[in-house]
């Protein structure tokens, strides 16, 4: 089934790991904040650093702490975990960076259970080194991953579950860009990220790419041109190394200020199928049209080496609510949580509507800095858990074609809120042979395809206390010479309310479903959490 050995104890060779991790990442922010400390006396108002300490308590009761199987596995018990952590926001002339860090340790009170530790690290930011010329992009994730999309999936990170590992993705990313002769514009950027798993059945993956671009205008207004190129190298440590190269030359014109047409051709080499290098040519077409500052609709299909690729997008805000569907087919050589920073959180979600209501409240500006600041705080007293994926994946060893779609939906009342958000994935294998350690070779499958449906309703009791009510469903299937399928619900409500000037406190009851041929589970759960900021 490939389900692994669950890790992140905080012992022996998993905790110097972890530890050697957090270090160089801890040790990135330190640098990049120091760097912004200017000579200049008049860069210095432009500087805002906010640091916020913080601890966090919360005990679990569950009737099945580690999800077993059956009445007869289940064991009932109490979960108790303390969570220091720090949040760091950075808004200067030279850095945009966000820092969020939490150690979480979890002590049980069944057998099947002892004390350990886990990471909570999610950080991404800008650095401007050389003014309007030379730039570092950076970010961290630290979070718990399922290993396989069929076995047991965890409703929270303080269970024991065996198919569920502590994985860590860093990415750093200098890029140039500027003009030549002043009418030329162009960029270089090189791309590294490493993401490791704590589990001996995933893969650890290293990325390195390399990216160009020239781009310009011609003597008719409205047409331009841009050529780019990219390389990249990808290495499995339970797979193979693999590398693409591509380059294409694009045409744009615009036919009104709202609406623009886009052509694209070129050719791209890549071993991903086979053990040489192939080289397929490719081309592309699509559009761009904004025909109101609340709507934008984006379409774009080529002809790849694997077939037809796209990427579509769709997004309307209305006066209190919004809208937004999205559709791309590609090639992916990570799971989609660690391929961008934030992609598919409940934050999310909610940021752009959020952010649209601040810019409307006269009040704003007497209660916050910026409209940054009052989406995040308005966010934050829904008392929904913001880092939490929308949809899940899960680790592979390999590249994969995968076609994503999402479509979400957000309703804003005067004391409600709801969020719906429907979301579809499939993978599909590319390799001819099953020489890697991941679902694809493990269950003799060609392609794995997860869909699920998340829904919330949150409600304002009062200006200070929240209540929501939150569904979700995801069903994975298997596609080979074994059909396999996994279905996993869950229901949670949860009460929240400050405490005092520095303390909010929640309770939440909780029950999970999941269904499988081989080690279906139910859970029912009662949290409560303390959170003091100082």
């Amino acid at each position: 089934m490939g389900t692994g050995t669950g890790t992140g104890t905080g012992t022996g060779t998993d905790m110097k790991n972890n530890s050697a991790r957090l270090s160089i990442a801890c040790s990135f922010i330190i640098v990049c904040l120091s760097s912004t400390v200017s000579a200049d006396p008049g860069e210095q108002g432009a500087r805002s650093i906010a640091i916020k300490p913080r601890i966090t308590l919360t005990e679990t009761w569950s009737d099945n702490v580690a999800l077993s199987s059956g009445q007869n596995g289940k064991e009932s018990g109490l979960i108790t975990e303390l969570a220091p952590g720090i949040r760091v926001e950075a808004r200067t002339a030279r850095l945009k960076a966000y820092f969020d860090y939490a150690l979480r340790g979890q002590f049980y009170s069944t057998s099947s259970g002892s004390s350990r530790t886990q990471n909570s690290l999610n950080t991404f930011g800008t650095l401007e080194a050389v003014t309007n010329w030379l730039f570092l992009d950076f970010s961290g994730i630290i979070d718990q991953q399922a290993i396989s999309a069929f076995g047991p999936q965890s409703p929270s990170a303080s269970n024991i579950n065996t198919n569920s590992t502590e994985t860590s993705t860093y990415r750093l990313s200098p890029y140039i860009r500027g003009k030549i002769a002043g009418i030329v514009d162009y960029s270089l950027r090189y791309n590294w990220s490493t993401t490791q798993a704590n589990a001996s059945a995933a893969s650890n993956t290293e990325l390195s790419d390399w990216s160009g671009q020239v781009r310009g205008s011609t003597p008719f207004q409205n047409l331009k041109w841009s050529v780019d190129a990219t390389q990249q190298t990808s290495t499995y440590s339970q797979g193979r190394t693999s590398d693409a190269e591509r380059l294409y030359a694009s045409v744009t014109y615009t036919i009104v200020p709202q609406f623009r047409i886009s052509l694209s051709g070129g050719t791209e080499s890549n071993n991903y199928a086979s053990q040489n290098m192939e080289t397929h040519p490719t081309h592309g077409y699509g559009f761009d049209w904004t025909p109101t500052e609340r709507t934008a609709i984006s379409a774009f299909k080529e002809t790849r080496f694997f077939g037809d690729g796209h990427r579509y997008s769709l997004s309307h805000r209305f006066p209190l609510s919004s809208i937004s569907y999205s559709d791309t087919k590609n090639v992916a050589v990570l799971p989609n949580q660690f391929t961008t920073v934030g992609f598919g959180t409940v934050y999310d979600l909610f940021y752009p509507l959020y952010y649209y209501l601040c810019s409307q409240d006269p009040n704003t500006p007497s209660q916050y800095a910026d409209l940054d600041t009052c989406a995040k705080d308005r966010i934050n007293k829904l008392g929904i858990p913001l880092n939490a994926q929308v949809t899940s994946d899960f680790l592979r060893s390999q590249a994969t074609i995968q076609r994503s779609q999402q479509l979400a939906m957000a309703f804003q009342g005067s004391r409600n809120t709801l969020t719906v958000m429907f979301n579809r994935n499939q993978s599909q294998s590319m390799l001819a042979f099953a020489a890697v350690n991941d679902d694809f070779s493990q269950n003799n499958t060609t392609s794995i395809s997860q869909r699920g449906v998340t829904i919330n309703l949150s409600h304002r009791l009062s200006g200070l206390t929240n209540l929501s009510v939150m569904a979700s469903r995801q069903e994975s299937t298997g596609a080979g010479s074994s059909n396999l399928k996994a279905k996993t619900a869950m229901y949670q409500a949860n009460l929240s309310s400050p405490l005092g000037a520095k303390t909010t406190g929640s309770i939440s009851v909780r029950r999970t479903e999941f269904d499988s041929s081989t080690n279906p589970y139910t859970e029912n759960a009662i949290i409560g959490t303390v959170s003091v900021i100082f």
